[in-house]
């Protein structure tokens, strides 16, 4: 049977559209029908609700949905990068991705797939609420979108039921008019809901024109009272939807059958009438239900499956929500027989969250027998605020200060003001600090602070013991005297002023944006990523300070705070082999640091960084920093103004996670290590290869200071199991005798090499399509052969899913091919561009450098064509000399003299330029500076003879700087790169653009870059290269 899309549509809210969606996708699954509901109430999502105590994600925080779908689309559409097909957005309709089950045993196959509105984060609103449907309709293709999304809906369901939005709107348009098959059309009987359904029901009907759908006007919320008027209701509405129903063979039953009754018992809380109601009771919503889904499956489905009782009562509990206990009346009543201890809660509004944390503690030490005052929140304030504040802190018993970030900064004038009666009496302030908050968000004066309160929940039974501490700490009100002096005292400064604390959450913002798209482009997003695991390193080199951290163990990613929060210097450094997941560690560290990050958060912003483009004899870590976050977020400079982001990189609010020491030149390692010791206030992550680390810590004699060193284990069999799981497809078998061979061989060289995160990925990668066979692996008898087979397919994978490459995988491959056989021939493992041209040899080299020549200078023969007599006999054989030795001395010499680079720093920076593009520019540029000295100077000695002809200077120019700038092809290494790569390109052996084919491979992986040397990241894949190479590239 044809898949059956089913709108459920009403043109006012409150009918119990939403409702009867969820009670018939249930009824329909418990009769064994795979059915997909989609919440297209994209304003007002709320279908999730229905099945929450089944949904995984119950309140939809990291779940993906309708929006999200859209917007993947609509950037897809104006991204140059995307193919120009027909089909190009075949993929990108898929709907199974953003589908989430309901856990709950239907008959098979039975099952419920939801797929929601959209992630509900502070961004959905925006998300909506910015969303162009005109343009995703008149210039993107939107229409051909829905249709792919529709054949995905189809594909793998046997109903689809979607939510649609209220009224008059281009969703709503989407759901009545392209999407369905059947249209279940509810309303009350008002007379505007009638009529309103009603208009809708004709416009699509005029719409669908040849291509007509089935329409059940149902008759919703209907009340037994007022006999009457129901009755004309009722008649109203069959008049007026009557002729809608030629589709249905008996009318008259139907609408008796289909009507909604109205119970009140279902309007406190979302929750299933197939729970709910018992069955086999005609008047209830359950039966309203049953009969309405007979109708919508031709007969097919007429009843729920039964429950047995006790399962019923079971999951009826489930929907029941749960009101957060009060403190008992009891003690309440008990704490009123004295008067109440006067305290006054004091604190900065952060933000909503944390006023709304500040308010539960006001109130529920109200609730134990507490006089609570709450300072005014920004809004309520009038302008005798701060004289009340000021009374509300003299008249109180206890003033409990909040701890926060941004009452750290208070403006001056309440901090003095608070200041003043500390000095005063500082026995009378008792300091909280709220779950989660951070410890020292107080003000100066209040540091080191006395005794803290830390409720350790928003409870009445979490706030107890403070509010027993109060009552200790409370004595018999003695006046508080301020002094003159007190009014006057000095102001000390502020940790953080306010503008910075917003310039704090600006630059968060922007980071978590450019990081999460990064993840995606790395396919880092997982919800279940590899476990990270560390353990500190044991080497004598590398191992930490003894005592420095309080565990010697532990996962990465299970509480990323925490882990710094036990390091007392917050400097971490990440080692492991190659391939053992760093750089991966890293950015998910970024990211699990930047997920739970609060506005309150009093915590640095994790920028990843990676070193190879620092050079630290040339620049300091600051101003590094600083430039390298300008430059991967071009935005702040007109978000946070001038001077703001170096005044955040000083003040210690971004924390880098510098990625790759070993990928800076040998001589820069042990600079970057002495520059990191000389900022000791300063926080970072570091992350290198074992060897590399180890050798700098050897060279500079010196450890990092005040660093934890963890080392990164590899991954447990267990590990493996569960990720290589998570990417099979039902009934996909494949990888079973892989399991059965690792779960009872651990030291299979297999699960050796599958312990490298890099290597599993790959695994997952290359043996991703149905027609390939992991069991192949079993037939290697040691590690090395494994990993040359999956690093065969390394590169196909990694450039057919990196969205942002125009590389495509078949020229990927054969162009690093080239490059690995080129540097197998050298014995080297270094590629550098001024040592390309030793792919000709010196005879192929020669010829192609004269050849060029001759292509520069020719032209000046025929210069001599145009005279006559003798004079043209001795111009040809004076230019034919002149010729044939610029060609002959060009072609002498193949090997460039230097790679020329600004003398006083030729020395340091010939193999150490911050990019290998760098240092082709320079040599570039004083490749072409004396051609064009010498040509200018012929200009000028022609203009002094008088001559103003613009021709004659112009050709007095060419005659002098492109004869000299073939000689320059003789000692540069830039015009011979530029040569070598011409030729080659030709070819077809490696790209026109040969340099950002470079730093694309880097950016993907594929290569590790060391100032401007670059080198496959694991050397057995330059091995598998070079064999292709050598055998045709096949």
């Amino acid at each position: 049977m044809r898949a059956r899309i089913v709108t459920f549509y009403s043109y006012k809210g409150g009918t119990g559209r939403t409702m009867a969606l969820a009670n018939a996708a249930w009824i329909m699954a418990c009769r064994g029908k795979r059915v997909l509901v989609v919440d297209w109430d994209l304003e007002a999502p709320g279908l999730h609700r229905y099945f929450h105590p089944f949904l995984p994600d119950s309140e939809l925080l990291s779940s993906p949905g309708i929006m999200d779908l859209v917007w993947e689309f609509a950037t897809a559409a104006t991204d140059p990068a995307t193919p120009d097909e027909p089909d190009w957005h075949e993929p990108l309709a898929a709907i199974q991705p953003y589908a989430m089950s309901v856990e709950h045993d239907f008959r098979e196959p039975g099952s419920i797939d939801l797929v929601p509105a959209g992630r509900q984060d502070h961004l959905y609103s925006t998300l909506v609420s910015t969303f162009d449907w005109n343009n995703f309709y008149e210039r993107l293709g939107g229409g051909g979108f829905i249709e792919a999304l529709k054949r995905s809906m189809r594909e793998h369901y046997d109903y689809v039921l979607i939510d649609s939005r209220t009224g008059l709107s281009d969703t709503a348009g989407i759901c009545t008019v392209q999407l369905p098959d059947i249209l279940v059309n509810c309303f009350t009987l008002s007379s505007q809901a009638i009529d309103g359904a009603e208009a809708v029901a004709a416009s699509v009907h005029r719409q669908r024109a040849g291509n007509q759908l089935r329409m059940f006007p149902v008759p919703m919320r209907v009340e037994n009272g007022e006999a009457d008027r129901l009755d004309q209701g009722r008649r109203y509405a069959r008049a007026r939807f009557g002729r809608y129903l030629s589709h249905v063979p008996d009318p008259e039953r139907y609408w008796g059958a289909v009507e909604v009754p109205y119970q009140p018992s279902y309007a406190y809380e979302e929750i299933l009438a197939t729970v709910r109601d018992e069955p086999l009771r005609p008047a209830s919503l359950l039966a309203a239900s049953e009969r309405l889904v007979s109708y919508l499956t031709d007969g097919e489905v007429t009843q729920v499956s039964p429950m047995d009782e006790p399962e019923r009562q079971e999951i009826l509990r489930q929907f029941i929500r749960t009101v957060p206990q009060e403190p008992s009346s009891a003690r309440a009543a008990r704490d009123r027989e004295r008067p109440g201890r006067r305290v006054f809660i004091t604190y900065a509004y952060d933000s909503p969250d944390h006023f709304e944390a500040v308010r539960e503690l006001w109130f529920l030490l109200r609730g134990h027998g507490i006089d609570a005052r709450l300072d005014l929140p920004p809004g309520q304030r009038q302008e005798d605020w701060p004289r009340w504040q000021r009374e509300q802190l003299l008249g109180a018993e206890l003033v409990l200060p909040v701890s926060s970030p941004g009452y750290r900064s208070l403006p001056d004038t309440e901090a003095t003001q608070l200041q003043d009666v500390y000095y005063a009496y500082p026995d009378r302030f008792l300091p909280v600090t709220l779950p989660d908050g951070p410890p020292d968000g107080l003000p100066g004066f209040l540091v080191p602070p006395p005794r803290r309160a830390e409720p350790a929940e928003l409870t009445a039974a979490g706030v107890a013991p403070v509010a027993a501490l109060i009552n200790r700490r409370t004595a018999p009100r003695k006046p508080l005297v301020v002094t003159a002096g007190a009014e006057e005292s000095s102001r000390r400064p502020t940790y953080l002023e306010p503008e910075l604390v917003r310039a704090v959450e600006t630059l968060a913002d922007a980071v978590r944006r450019n990081l999460f798209k990064e993840l995606r482009r790395r396919r880092l997003d997982d919800r279940h990523p590899l476990p990270l695991r560390w353990s500190l390193s044991r080497s004598t080199v590398s191992r930490s300070d003894p005592g420095r951290m309080s565990t010697s163990s532990g996962d990465l990613l299970s509480d990323p705070r925490g882990l710094f929060d036990s390091v007392p210097d917050g400097r971490l450094v990440l080692i492991g082999a190659a391939g053992s997941g760093k750089t991966t560690a890293a950015y998910q560290l970024a990211g699990a640091l930047l997920e739970k990050r609060t506005p309150s958060e009093r915590f640095p912003v994790p920028v990843m960084l990676p070193l190879a483009s620092w050079n630290p004899q040339g620049r300091t870590l600051t101003d590094w920093i600083r430039d390298r976050v300008q430059a991967d977020h071009p935005s702040l400079s007109v978000e946070l103004g001038p001077g703001t982001l170096e005044r955040l990189v000083r003040g210690g609010w971004v924390l880098p996670l510098l990625d790759g020491l070993d990928e800076l030149p040998a001589q820069s390692r042990a600079v970057a290590i002495d520059a990191l010791n000389h900022s000791p206030e300063s926080m970072f992550v570091l992350t290198s290869r074992t060897g590399e680390y180890e050798a700098v810590i050897r060279q500079d004699g010196r450890p990092l200071r005040g660093a934890s060193v963890l080392e990164l284990d590899p991954l447990r069999t267990a590990d493996v199991f569960h990720y290589l799981m998570q990417e099979l497809l039902p009934g996909d078998n494949r990888w079973d005798a892989v399991f059965r061979v690792l779960s009872t061989q651990p030291y299979h060289p297999l699960a050796e090499v599958l312990s490298a995160p890099f290597m599993l990925r790959m695994a997952a990668e290359v043996y991703r399509e149905p027609g390939t066979n992991p069991e192949e692996l079993l037939r290697f008898t040691d590690g090395e052969h494994i990993q040359r087979r999956l690093l065969d397919g390394f590169i196909p994978a990694t450039y057919r899913h990196s969205d942002p490459t125009v590389t495509s995988p078949e020229k990927a491959t054969r162009w690093l091919a080239f490059m690995a056989g080129h540097m197998d021939r050298l014995q080297t493992r270094d590629f550098v561009w001024w040592e390309l041209h030793r792919v000709y040899g010196s005879l192929g080299l020669r010829f192609r450098l004269g050849c060029v020549a001759l292509v520069l200078t020719g032209p000046l023969l025929g210069l001599g064509l145009t005279l006559q007599g003798g004079a043209r006999v001795f111009y040809l054989a004076l230019t034919g000399a002149f010729v044939a030795l610029v060609v002959l001395a060009t072609a002498r010499s193949p090997q460039p003299r230097r790679l020329a680079l600004p003398l006083p720093r030729r020395s340091r920076r010939t193999t150490d330029a911050v990019s290998a593009r760098q240092s082709l520019r320079l040599d570039r540029r004083s490749a072409l500076l004396p051609p064009v000295l010498v040509g200018l100077a012929t200009m000028a000695a022609f203009a002094a003879t008088g001559s103003v002809n613009p021709f004659a200077l112009i050709l007095a120019f060419l005659t002098t700087a492109v004869p000299a700038s073939a000689l320059m092809l003789r000692g540069r290494a830039s015009p011979r790169y530029a040569v070598t790569v011409g030729s080659l390109a030709f070819a077809g052996r490696v790209p026109v653009r040969l340099l950002r084919f470079l730093e694309e491979a880097h950016a993907l992986g594929v290569l590790r870059r060391s100032g401007s040397v670059y080198q496959f990241r694991h050397a057995a894949l330059q091995e598998v290269l070079a064999d292709r190479a050598r055998w045709g590239n096949r």
